[in-house]
């Protein structure tokens, strides 16, 4: 079994069709509140979500469990630490899926008609 970082790529791909993560991707620049596990709660853009569901915030107003808030300009959060992520109301949630699964399929197809497009072998590994 190999352990090339590049190995798993599809696989994470899967893991993003498979499961809602795709919605919180497709939130990507809006703005919205995460609530963490130790009761405290983030509000900023959103600027990533991985498959993992890692969430990362820019122009964060962060409230800890006790109310004290904090201005930050980036936070990281670990998908582990994520307990629910308030989706907008403005935003429609089927096109938002629908969307977001086709910008995958079109990555699929292109690696798959473009095989020159990635390397033969990893560059990290070599």
């Amino acid at each position: 079994m190999s352990t090339c970082p590049s190995d798993s790529r599809p696989t994470l791909r899967t893991i993003v069709e498979n499961s809602l993560v795709v919605l919180l991707q497709g939130l990507h620049g809006q703005v919205t509140t995460v609530d963490l596990r130790d009761e405290s709660t983030a509000r900023g853009r959103v600027v990533n979500v991985d498959a993992y569901m890692n969430v990362r915030l820019a122009d964060v107003l962060f409230r800890d469990r006790r109310g004290r808030v904090s201005r930050l300009e980036d936070l990281f959060i670990t998908g582990r630490n994520v307990r629910y992520v308030h989706i907008p109301d403005n935003l429609d949630i089927t096109d938002t899926i629908e969307k977001q699964l086709g910008k995958i399929s079109r990555m699929r197809n292109y690696e798959t008609k473009n095989p020159q497009s990635q390397p033969k072998t990893c560059k990290i590994c070599t």
